[in-house]
Formats: structure tokens, C-alpha cells, sequence
């Protein structure tokens, strides 16, 4: 194949890249062959040979042969030089020739590239401006994700040290807790004081993170003063109510942030870079401080630091709060229930200490009516009659304080078994039958089936249905008041209710009712007899049998006490 023929063969296997390059801004060329013949140019680049601008083998003024020689020969791009102007005139071409190898060790064609200086330099300039903007961009975006680094640090501890105060309510736990937490920059460590109950400032263990120098941070503990001024004259720690920064040189500020100047003296001794002191504030009360120290030699607490210690803080004041109530709380708990133990006590001791002279007033009062002493007029029999009743009235009083006793301390026994609520129906009739009719009031039981069978102790539900049905004989109008006993099942609970016609009972005292020693009437004069512990020890003995004793209840309408208990278990009944 011949020049021609090659060149035409260039031409037409560029044809399609030759018509987009047609319309570069750039002039672009292929040469080929040691000779650098001209394969292929764009009208660019021929407009500048016309110009005379530029030439392969012509004069030194734009020739491009020495530049197609070296990139010939060596096999590597020649970039960006700046061709040779006419005399007198600035230049104002650049050209890179790059070769296009048919061979690793030979290159035949090579592609030129004609700029012009101006646009080469606005260019590079444009490329100088994005690699700033990129680099920029870069570092924005490095410094966002090392923000972001931090701040999910920060999280972290402000998460760990949450978690870690929440653990316990045991206030000595919550302290050491709390005296062990500082900041995460490496080598701080901090000091914790807190106000006690009684005014007193008390000083928690000083834990350095330099073994080292724990023996000096000990002594912090031993020169703080057990109490810095009372009430009236607040110490220190009491007086910063808003944070505090300082640093070597802050003189009075120092001092005062160290609590003195013998603690000055001794954190001079251990070294610190600043103090960072941030009140532990409770329901707008200042309850103690928190010293953060940095290490010596250390930066300043930067504010991202001092968010992070107010957090911190704030946490640490919520905790030692809620851990000092509940140690009080749990104080008056064990006080209330030593009280309780203590009236439980006396009450159960007088109930048998009473019992022994009411039995003795009894048997003397049957003797004297039996005329063991002389004979007996109708008028001491009726007068004996009475001591007997007061006696009978006692008796079953000192009863319900021991029977309460026995609930409150678990001393109660049950014993479970099938209990026909027909059959305690008429054991209680038999026993009240006599105080109802005294008072005028009628007793209606309708029908309760042989079925209705619950599972309990048989004493207890009719010791609960005699205090039921003796409450409703208290508040229920003599004289034609009625009183109604009745059954039912429900699902899986046997139901006895006992209704009354009497005043009924305000809606908001429904609950209060059922609490020991409490009655519907507060006057002494107005009281229906009792103690008040009927209804308590009703629903304490349905309880203990998984039952329950509720009311439904409005004034002017009556009452309707109810018993539930579990139904007796399949197989089980009588």
C-alpha cells in the first residue's frame, strides 16, 4: 500500500470522528510516518497552516517538526509547549503531540494538539478552581464526619453514664456511680460534692485516673471541711448556681472554683490544665457541684465539652435526687411499719389482756342472776340483763380487733373446702334472726339453689355474711326496713349479695369504707357501734380466699353489698 492509499484509509476510518472534531475549538492533526505526513486536519488547524501559523518542515516560527521528532522518538507525550512567535509578536500557541504506538517500541502515528495560550491558561485556571472547590469540599466534608464522629461519641457517653445511673436507686451506689463519670477527653478526672439533708456538704472519694497521684487526690477528701456554713451562711459549693470555667491564671476565681486555698495547694501539686465546675441543680435547688479538671498542659474545655458536662450533670442531680427520696421514702417506710408492728402489738395484747375481765364480769353476772349471792328482785335481773348484753357487746368488739390482728400479721388460717351459700344463708338467719326483729326490719332470702357451691373456708363466709348483714342492720331504718339475702352464678364465681333500704353511702366514700377503723358517721354520738373493722376484715377474708367484697351504693337508694368467691372445682362439691 502506498502513501496515497494510506492516508486515504486514515481518512475514512476517521471520517466519523473527523466530522465531530471539525467543530472542536481546538485545532487538531495526525501525522504519520518519519516524514510527519499530514493524514488528517481540522478545519481549525488548517485555517492556521493557511495562516501560516503553523507548519511541518517550514521555518522555526510555528514549525512543528522538532516537537513531532522528539514524541517520534522518545514514545511519549510532549505537553503544552508554547511555539516560537514571529519577531516582536507575544506568543500565543501551545501544542502537545502524543504518539498513537503500533508497537510497544515504535510510534508511526502521532495526533497534535494546537491551543491557544489564553485558553490553555483559563484552563488551567478553571482546573486550579475545581481542584480547590474539590479539595475544599473534601475537607468540609472531613471535618463534618469527624463532627459527627464526635458527636456520636458524645452520645455514647452521655448514653453509658445514663445507663449507668439508672441502675440502682441505692444511694451509696448512686454516688459511686456518679464520682467515677468525667469527660472523654483522656486524663480528666473530677470532683463531686454534695449538700446532705441536714445543710452539711459532704465530699465523695476523689478517684484520680494517675495511680500515681491518687495519694493527693486523697487528700482533697481529708482537707474538705465536713460542713462549709449552715442555712443562713451557704458554702461554696453552694454558692455556684451557674457554671463556672477557669484556668491557671484566674486568680480569685481559682480559688474560689477549688474550694480554698488548701485544695489550690494540693491541685497545684496533682497539675491541671482548668477547672470546670457545674452545679448539680434539683427543682431549682442548687444540691452540690461537679469539678471536671483537665490534664496538665491540655487545652481549654472547648463548648462542646461544657454542653457535654451540663448534660452530664443534670443526669447526675436527677439520680442522686430520686436515690435520696427513695432512701427516705424507704425510711418511713420501715418506720410506718414498725408502727403498724407496734399497733398490731398493743392491739392484740389488750384484746387478751380485755378479754380475762370481760369473761370474769360474765360468769359473776350468770352467778348473781343463778342467786348464788342472795335472792334476785325483776328489777336486777333486767339491770344483770344489760351488764350481760355490754358484756356480749365487748366481747365481739375485742373479737374484730383480734380477728384484724390476725389478718395484718398472716396468722389467719383457712381452710378450703365446698360451702353450700344456702346452708350459711340459714346459719346466719338463726344467728341474726333475733337482733333483725328487735330492730323491726324484715329478712327476705328467696330461693338459693343447691348448686351454688363456692370453694372457701366455711367459717369465713359466714363469719363475712354475719358482719354483711349486721352492717345492714345498723344503717337500715327500724320499722319496716328489709334486708335481702340472695345468690347467684356467675361464669366461674359464686355471687352472694346483701341488700338494704337504708340512707346509702356517697359515692366517693365507696372505697373509704373498707379502710380499718373507718364509719359513715364521725361524731362519738352518732356512731352505730362498732369499731369500724366489720367491712375491712370482710374483704381482707374474701381476698385471702381469691374472692372480693364490693358495694354499689347512692344516697337515699340503700346499699347491695356483694361476696364473690371461686365456684367450687368440678367434682368437688358435696
Amino acid at each position: 500500500m502506498d502513501q496515497s492509499e494510506r492516508a486515504n484509509e486514515v481518512l475514512i476510518v476517521n471520517a466519523s470522528v473527523g466530522r465531530h472534531l471539525a467543530l472542536a475549538p481546538v485545532a487538531f492533526a495526525m501525522a504519520e510516518g518519519p516524514a510527519h505526513t499530514l493524514v488528517y486536519a481540522n478545519t481549525l488547524f488548517r485555517n492556521l497552516q493557511a495562516a501560516g501559523l503553523v507548519h511541518i518542515g517550514g521555518p522555526v516560527e510555528g514549525d512543528l517538526t522538532p516537537l513531532l521528532n522528539e514524541a517520534s522518538r522518545s514514545g511519549e507525550t510532549v505537553r503544552d509547549v508554547v511555539l516560537e512567535p514571529p519577531a516582536g509578536e507575544p506568543a500565543k500557541w501551545s501544542c502537545t503531540v502524543w504518539p498513537v504506538a503500533d508497537s510497544p517500541h515504535a510510534a508511526s502515528r502521532l495526533v497534535i494538539e494546537v491551543r491557544d495560550v489564553v485558553l490553555v491558561a483559563r484552563t488551567k485556571e478553571r482546573q486550579r478552581a475545581i481542584a480547590e472547590q474539590l479539595l475544599l469540599g473534601a475537607l468540609r466534608q472531613q471535618d463534618a464526619a469527624e463532627d459527627a464522629t464526635h458527636a456520636s461519641a458524645r452520645s455514647q457517653h452521655l448514653a453509658a453514664a445514663s445507663r449507668d445511673l439508672s441502675l440502682s436507686l441505692d444511694e451509696r451506689t448512686t454516688r459511686d456511680t456518679v464520682r467515677r463519670l468525667t469527660l472523654p477527653r483522656p486524663g480528666t478526672w473530677c470532683i463531686v460534692d454534695v449538700v446532705e439533708s441536714n445543710g452539711a456538704i459532704h465530699r465523695l472519694s476523689v478517684i484520680h485516673p494517675d495511680p500515681a497521684k491518687q495519694a493527693l487526690a486523697r487528700l482533697l477528701e481529708e482537707e474538705w471541711p465536713s460542713k462549709l456554713g449552715g442555712p443562713a451562711e451557704p458554702g461554696p459549693a453552694l454558692r455556684v448556681e451557674q457554671l463556672m470555667v477557669v484556668s491557671g491564671d484566674s486568680g480569685s476565681a481559682l480559688a474560689l472554683a477549688a474550694h480554698g486555698e488548701a485544695n489550690l495547694r494540693i491541685l497545684r501539686e496533682i497539675g491541671f490544665g482548668s477547672l470546670l465546675v457545674v452545679p448539680l441543680i434539683v427543682r431549682a435547688r442548687v444540691q452540690g457541684a461537679i469539678t471536671f479538671v483537665s490534664r496538665e498542659g491540655d487545652a481549654p474545655f472547648s463548648p462542646v465539652e461544657i454542653g457535654l458536662a451540663e448534660d452530664l450533670a443534670a443526669r447526675c442531680a436527677m439520680a442522686l435526687d430520686n436515690a435520696r427520696l427513695y432512701r427516705e421514702a424507704d425510711a418511713l417506710r420501715l418506720a410506718a411499719e414498725a408502727a403498724n408492728q407496734s399497733k398490731s402489738e398493743f392491739l392484740g395484747t389488750m384484746s387478751h389482756e380485755l378479754r380475762t375481765p370481760l369473761n370474769a364480769i360474765g360468769g359473776f353476772t350468770e352467778l348473781i342472776e343463778m342467786g348464788i349471792e342472795g335472792p334476785v328482785t325483776d328489777r336486777q335481773r333486767a339491770a344483770l340483763a344489760r351488764i350481760k348484753a355490754s358484756q356480749r357487746q365487748l366481747l365481739v368488739l375485742i373479737t374484730e380487733i383480734l380477728n384484724f390482728v390476725r389478718i395484718e400479721s398472716g396468722r389467719m388460717e383457712y381452710r378450703l373446702g365446698p360451702v353450700s351459700l344456702a346452708q350459711a344463708f340459714d346459719d346466719v338467719a338463726d344467728m341474726l334472726g333475733t337482733a333483725i326483729k328487735e330492730k323491726g326490719l324484715v329478712l327476705v332470702t328467696p330461693p338459693c339453689g343447691a348448686g351454688v357451691v363456692a370453694w372457701a373456708d366455711p367459717d369465713r363466709v359466714r363469719q363475712i355474711l354475719v358482719n354483711l348483714v349486721m352492717n345492714a342492720v345498723k344503717y337500715t331504718p327500724a320499722g319496716g326496713g328489709t334486708i335481702t339475702v340472695s345468690c347467684a352464678i356467675v361464669a366461674d364465681t359464686v355471687v352472694a349479695r346483701v341488700a338494704d333500704t337504708g340512707p346509702g353511702i356517697p359515692a366517693g366514700r365507696h372505697e373509704s369504707i373498707f379502710e380499718p377503723f373507718v364509719q359513715l358517721t364521725a361524731g362519738l354520738a352518732d356512731r352505730r357501734g362498732g369499731v369500724g373493722l366489720g367491712l375491712p376484715i370482710s374483704r381482707d377474708l374474701a381476698r385471702a380466699m381469691n374472692g372480693d367484697v364490693t358495694v354499689e351504693s347512692a344516697v337515699g337508694l340503700g346499699s347491695c353489698f356483694t361476696l364473690a368467691l371461686p365456684r367450687v372445682p368440678q367434682g368437688a362439691a358435696p
